[in-house]
């Protein structure tokens, strides 16, 4: 196997960008001790775990590194992610912080069953391999397995009937949210960097979901690249977005007695 083929470095290109982003956005976090921030990061975080364990599991099995890796792609970014949008678009009322008790209880059950109680097959662990082609079974067209992947089949059932709600939900909350703070900046013809930043955010947010379903479909090969692209195109649209705060302050300012308060949205 070629341990430094492509997967390998466009993972190792993921791992840095979202490390940086990580440490940025809890930066600003402590800084202003929002919940959609610390909401971001914890999603941001997640990110780059997963990142980080795709590249030592290019290197050396390890079966913490694995869980994790499932744990976080399967389960938990894309809504933590989502859920920094909720806390931004729905200030009122209890509902987010409902929708983050959910996405506590779901990593709190599921994160001990995937380090402690699933049974890995190292066997189909090779050294270099890409870990979407081999981290399951590969079956014929008959849907015999021909060969066990890491977690076969008969086990992937408790933690993988989490997956699809989960990453529906926070792709869903994540690139609408985007998509629709977009249209109404567009739509108010105001803050033009928050409008492109946030479509920046919703093209990036949709990227690793394709990824997601293509592997679903037996193609991975775009995986690792919509990751990659997806973490450097929301760090983009994020950073626009919060380079807007004087831009903000100067239309508040100069339209005070007129002009309602600028509509939610990342950066905030």
């Amino acid at each position: 196997m070629n341990t430094f083929g492509l997967p390998f470095i466009l993972s190792v290109i993921s791992t840095l960008t979202t490390g940086i982003f990580t440490v940025f956005v809890l930066k600003r976090w402590s800084e202003k001790h929002r919940p959609h921030l610390l909401a971001w990061g914890i999603g941001l975080g997640m990110y780059f775990v997963g990142t980080l364990s795709q590249v030592i599991l290019t290197l050396t099995w390890s079966p913490l590194f694995f869980a994790l890796w499932y744990w976080t792609g399967a389960l938990m970014v894309a809504p933590w992610l989502g859920q920094g949008t909720v806390y931004l678009l729905l200030r009122r009322g209890n509902i987010a912080r409902n929708i983050q008790m959910a996405l506590i209880l779901v990593g709190v059950m599921t994160l001990p069953w995937t380090l402690f109680f699933t049974e890995f097959n190292p066997d189909a662990w090779e050294r270099g391999a890409d870990m979407t082609e081999i981290y399951r079974d590969e079956v014929d067209s008959n849907g015999v397995v021909i060969r066990e992947g890491i977690m076969p089949g008969e086990i992937r059932g408790t933690v993988r009937f989490f997956s699809p709600v989960m990453n529906t939900w926070g792709t869903i909350a994540l690139v609408g949210g985007a998509v629709y703070s977009a249209r109404l900046f567009r739509r108010k013809q105001i803050m033009r960097n928050r409008m492109v930043g946030n479509w920046y955010i919703a093209l990036g947010g949709l990227l690793p979901a394709l990824g997601g379903v293509f592997i679903r479909l037996g193609n991975p090969s775009f995986k690792y690249l919509g990751e990659m692209v997806g973490a450097i195109l929301i760090f983009i649209g994020f950073w626009l977005a919060t380079n807007a705060a004087d831009e903000v302050r100067s239309v508040a300012q100069r339209d005070k007695p007129t002009q309602p308060d600028a509509p939610a949205a990342v950066g905030d």
